[in-house]
């Protein structure tokens, strides 16, 4: 949750992040988000003598499920009353979600019928074609492309390694079958044949009622390049968690989403032919690293960045005293660790988090400095206004980003994306090669 204030925001208010427990991956988003309130906050021509600032709630770390359950005895309990607010409100607020598309609608209709009118709600996961409708969600936006422009890319790709009898392995839902519709239609433009097409159901009960002939559709394709396109959250992952354990080798195409770390040993791809991952490229964005190191001069910097990522080190020491940074690297240089377990480049999903919040804090600046004189006061009329003018402006907003890159919040009118290629293979003792 985004809000604005009135006051200074010191760095120091940015190191709860540090007591998070939870998955590194959601550590990496949050830092991202952290990262980029910092930076706007220290933006002085940018939201002058306002800053942002950010919440994460109780259901921000845990799974969907734990999520959903959460939600749904609150409302049980009353802790959440239809159409009735307990505090003044005279600002708004964004909430940014990475969630699958039903929960999202859930969050949404809570938010904006039983919290507050017209609460802005940006995700950063995955597109999802339900959500795209503006008349059922005028309030909410999705940062993600609906990925044209890789179907577009993935086709040239084939072509440029003259692979004309591929698989296609998707997700059986919106999102897989757009995707579907967006590469067959590019594939058809060059003569380039599906060797094979599976979609796979994303109900379990369904899927494990029919997974062996998913399986044996890969195992008996003549395809050696198969395309994945899903969430690895999904019953898509479960495959290949199966197709991996069996040692099936293939040549894997996706995105870089699938890229995990080698010491998730049911997610790692085939060894022998490994993984060529497409992710949305971006420029390098400069004070991350810096700003994770002085969260909290208290604790070694370096120290922590490794404590993030200590599990994606394979300690040759039993796994009871590898859950302490100094047994794990007793042997080894902390400059060393740092090297080979901490990736700060930003993750799937954070340069997303980072335009979005650029884009609220612009939208915001625009609605509160050049069309409007006074900011509304506190009455839920006015409230409500002031809320549909700021995503209205949001929705239109356009800027460059510090790094440099255009960013264009009109869906209808998006830029065409440019995607970085990496080259992953796995190989025993958890080590990973991965070039660009």
């Amino acid at each position: 949750m985004i809000q604005v204030v009135q006051q200074p925001m010191e760095q120091e208010y940015f190191s709860h992040i540090l007591h998070i427990q939870t998955h590194a991956e959601n550590i990496k988003y949050a830092l991202a988000l952290a990262f980029s309130i910092y930076e706007i906050n220290r933006n002085h021509d940018l939201l002058p003598n306002m800053s942002l600032k950010f919440t994460l709630t109780e259901y921000s770390c845990c799974s969907e499920s734990e999520g959903m359950s959460l939600i749904h005895l609150s409302l049980q309990n009353h802790d959440i009353l239809p159409n009735y607010v307990c505090k003044n409100i005279n600002k708004c607020e964004m909430a940014l979600t990475r969630l699958n598309w039903a929960t999202t609608v859930i969050i949404y209709t809570i938010l904006n019928n039983f919290i507050f009118q017209q609460f802005l709600q940006i995700t950063y996961g995955s597109y999802h074609p339900v959500l795209s409708d503006y008349e059922k969600f005028p309030y909410l936006h999705q940062m993600a492309s609906d990925h044209t422009s890789l179907a577009l890319a993935l086709a040239a790709f084939i072509i440029h390694f003259s692979w004309n009898w591929v698989g296609l392995v998707i997700s059986d839902n919106d999102q897989g079958i757009q995707f579907l519709s967006y590469l067959r239609r590019e594939m058809g433009k060059s003569t380039l044949c599906f060797a094979l097409v599976s979609m796979i159901p994303v109900d379990m009960d369904l899927y494990m009622s029919r997974a062996e002939v998913y399986h044996n559709q890969t195992m008996t394709s003549s395809a050696s390049v198969v395309i994945i396109y899903g969430d690895t959250d999904s019953t898509l992952a479960v495959s290949f968690r199966m197709w991996e354990s069996l040692g099936i080798q293939r040549l894997w195409v996706t995105t870089s989403q699938w890229d995990v770390s080698p010491s998730m040993k049911d997610f790692t791809f085939g060894d022998k032919y490994g993984t060529f991952a497409f992710g949305q490229h971006h420029s390098e964005i400069s004070g991350f690293k810096n700003f994770v190191q002085t969260l909290n001069s208290a604790k070694c910097p370096d120290e922590y960045l490794v404590e993030v990522e200590w599990m994606h080190f394979n300690c040759e020491i039993s796994a009871s005293k590898c859950k302490t940074l100094k047994n794990c690297s007793s042997n080894l240089s902390l400059e060393w660790l740092m090297v080979h377990t901490f990736d700060m480049a930003f993750i799937e999903g954070s340069y997303d988090i980072y335009n979005a919040v650029y884009a609220f804090a612009h939208a915001l600046h625009e609605m509160t400095f050049q069309k409007f004189d006074n900011m509304p006061k506190d009455n839920g009329k006015e409230y409500s206004s002031s809320c549909k003018k700021l995503y209205s402006s949001l929705r239109k907003t356009h800027f460059t980003n510090p790094v440099g890159d255009r960013v264009n919040m009109n869906q209808r009118d998006k830029l065409k994306e440019d995607y970085d290629i990496f080259y992953i293979r796995n190989f025993p003792q958890s080590l990973e090669f991965k070039l660009k």
